[in-house]
């Protein structure tokens, strides 16, 4: 199970530079287990990594810290050799629910479960829906509506249409949606169970609650922004996870010289050519380079680079 679907640009973020433990000291110690990302020096972005962890490492959470990023809170945690640093609590889950942790450990529940029925009618609840197949999601104040060739429709709860969205990518948690008269960006994340809203270029920030989804009928879905879907038979998909929890999609294809389509964290898919490597596969179109051995692959851009692994 990967920790992925956080729809905000981590790296713009603005955390205070001081802090204080002001968590409840009757919650802690307790344990928990890591979705995988960075162990800071401190509870922030701003602070150095002192550590990483993978997905389903174990951790014992020692204390809050007060300090909130994006819903969740920063927390001293100890893990493997009896390492300390601090790690973000939508990273991780606990075994007794707190404030600021993204969940209990024990399993995230699928988003299929039925609601009460709203008015207008509503497809039946079925397993399996994510990000690659859904065609309706429900929150508490009305739904979204794929009705084809893209298009996507926002209801009240009473099922009256006040908006209207071009979709413009999925993965397998996400499908991405834009409003180009209001210039708004949704990510419908089923792995979150959330809704999350962006103005313009600005970050995204979480706006509803999924309370149920369920799958299109007959849909195939649009191809993402201007790049080119490979043919069937062609090419092979891995899912990863980078730094900080980020979800990276690469689709590898075999024809001609080689290419790789990936998306990381929702962001449009970006085009890479392939070109010769000592070892493993690189990719690149002279800004983006994509470097990938085994299970492992590194994303290195003009910000920075990127260590991602393939979900297990």
């Amino acid at each position: 199970m990967s920790r992925f679907s956080l729809f905000v640009v981590l790296a713009t973020l603005v955390l205070p530079a001081s802090f204080a433990f002001a968590s409840p000291d009757v919650d802690f110690p307790q344990n928990g287990a890591s979705y995988g990302g960075k162990v800071r020096s401190g509870p922030g972005m701003q602070y150095g990594q002192s550590g990483s962890l993978r997905q389903g490492d174990a951790i014992l959470i020692l204390s809050g810290t007060g300090v909130m990023m994006n819903g969740y809170e920063w927390f001293q945690v100890r893990y493997r050799n009896g390492q300390t640093g601090y790690h973000w609590g939508g990273l991780f889950c606990s075994e007794r629910p707190y404030p600021g942790i993204y969940e209990v450990c024990g399993g995230r529940p699928q988003v299929q479960n039925p609601v009460p029925q709203q008015p207008g009618g509503q497809l039946s609840a079925a397993p399996g829906v994510n990000g690659q197949n859904v065609g309706v999601v429900r929150h508490s104040g009305g739904s979204f509506t794929n009705v084809g060739n893209g298009q996507w429709q926002e209801a009240d709860v009473y099922g009256t249409v006040n908006f209207h969205f071009q979709e413009f990518g999925r993965d397998d948690w996400s499908v991405y949606l834009h409003d180009a008269s209001r210039n708004v960006t949704l990510q419908l994340d089923l792995h979150r169970r959330m809704i999350l809203y962006a103005q313009g270029n600005g970050p995204r920030s979480d706006l509803y609650q999924i309370t149920d989804a369920f799958p299109a009928r007959n849909y195939q879905p649009a191809a993402a922004g201007n790049v080119a879907q490979p043919a069937a038979g062609d090419s092979i998909t891995v899912h990863y996870t980078c730094t900080e929890g980020l979800p990276l999609t690469a689709t590898y294809v075999q024809s001609g010289n080689g290419h790789l389509i990936y998306t990381i964290d929702g962001h449009t898919p970006r085009r890479l050519e392939q070109v010769v490597s000592g070892s493993g596969a690189r990719y690149t179109d002279g800004q983006y380079t994509v470097h990938s051995k085994g299970r492992q692959l590194l994303l290195q851009s003009p910000s920075g680079i990127d260590e991602c692994y393939e979900n297990q």
